[in-house]
């Protein structure tokens, strides 16, 4: 399934300030970027002021109606649409209490360890990273770590 999402990236469809699960983007060009825009404050005269974001547990508070908008705000061929649809809507926790089995409906989440999780994450920080920042604001994104 996770293939099937490679079309954002083939399309250069995501912000290319998103380092984290990309070919060709690691740490080493997250830290790059944010030392250039350092060197480049500094040259100016400019100040600088670093907020560091870890979103803490990010994958399992992924909440699944953000990311149906993020795919339904995409152009993400319908079949796909549908397939990442379908298994959200269809996650469930099952759990055995002394009274019996115990299911409920997964409103949250990537699959557990799954191949796909990264990839919808990365869906996620695009949202974040396309909102309008004022001139003087450089946001990018290293898996769930923001800066």
């Amino acid at each position: 399934m996770t293939q099937r999402l490679t079309y954002q990236e083939s399309a250069n469809s995501l912000n290319d300030r998103q380092h984290g699960f990309r070919e060709g983007k690691s740490v080493d060009t997250a830290i790059n970027e944010l030392l250039s825009k350092f060197q480049t404050a500094i040259k100016d005269g400019s100040h600088v002021l670093v907020l560091s974001i870890d979103i803490k547990g990010a994958f399992d508070k992924l909440k699944h109606r953000a990311l149906l908008k993020s795919l339904d705000a995409r152009t993400c061929p319908i079949n796909i649409n549908r397939l990442f649809r379908s298994l959200l809507k269809t996650m469930k926790v099952t759990l055995l209490t002394p009274q019996g089995r115990a299911t409920k409906n997964q409103n949250q989440g990537c699959p557990q360890d799954s191949c796909s999780g990264p990839t919808l994450w990365n869906l996620i920080d695009d949202e974040i990273l396309n909102q309008v920042w004022p001139d003087n604001v450089h946001i990018q994104v290293f898996a769930n770590d923001f800066v």
